[in-house]
């Protein structure tokens, strides 16, 4: 019973490690936001944005090795108002998958409102196709008063995907994303 346990705690100490190396390693990464507009497509308030990282290297590092990653956009709108603070009027929310197909060699993005991923052998060039302009419907544009101040709220976000709930619960305190998340305001007046 005792020659049981060693190689599965060796097994568990080396799997701890390659997490911890590969995490120190991810952090080097960043995200920046592109082009945050507001404007009026078809009577609805569309948040315009691009999202590209810096550190691809080991971002396709993480890729190669089987790591599924999200990218979560949250946005919130809000009316501008006294002391009293400002009331949400909206908010929207979208998620996209990355991943990476060791048999065809390719690099998969899910993107939503998509059947089908797009796919590019380039990690480089697919993230500027995937993530070079992302919507967020914000709702219909008639919910903007003229001559009044607003606030749009961006939250972006990579993380890590597909962590088993045992493994999460064992490491609670552990951050999972890929890179800090990224929280932007864009500030107007309609």
């Amino acid at each position: 019973m005792h020659r049981t346990r060693r190689p599965t705690l060796a097994a568990a100490t080396a799997f701890a490690l390659a997490l911890v190396l590969w995490a120190s390693a991810a952090h080097a990464q960043t995200l920046v936001l592109s082009n945050l507009v507001v404007d009026n497509q078809a009577g609805s308030l569309m948040a315009r944005f691009g999202v590209s990282v810096d550190g691809v290297a080991e971002l396709t590092e993480s890729l190669h090795n089987g790591v599924t990653l999200a990218l979560t956009c949250k946005a919130e709108l809000s009316k501008k108002s006294g002391l009293f603070g400002s009331p949400q009027l909206s908010k929207a929310e979208m998620t996209s998958r990355l991943k990476y197909d060791s048999l065809t060699k390719e690099y998969a993005l899910f993107l939503p409102g998509r059947e089908a991923p797009l796919k590019n052998a380039g990690l480089n060039e697919l993230l500027r196709a995937g993530w070079g302009e992302l919507t967020l419907d914000m709702g219909p544009w008639r919910m903007l008063e003229r001559n009044k101040d607003y606030s749009l709220a961006l939250d972006i976000r990579l993380q890590q995907t597909d962590i088993p709930n045992w493994f999460k619960r064992t490491l609670f305190f552990w951050a999972w994303d890929v890179a800090p998340s990224a929280t932007y305001q864009l500030h107007f007046t309609y």
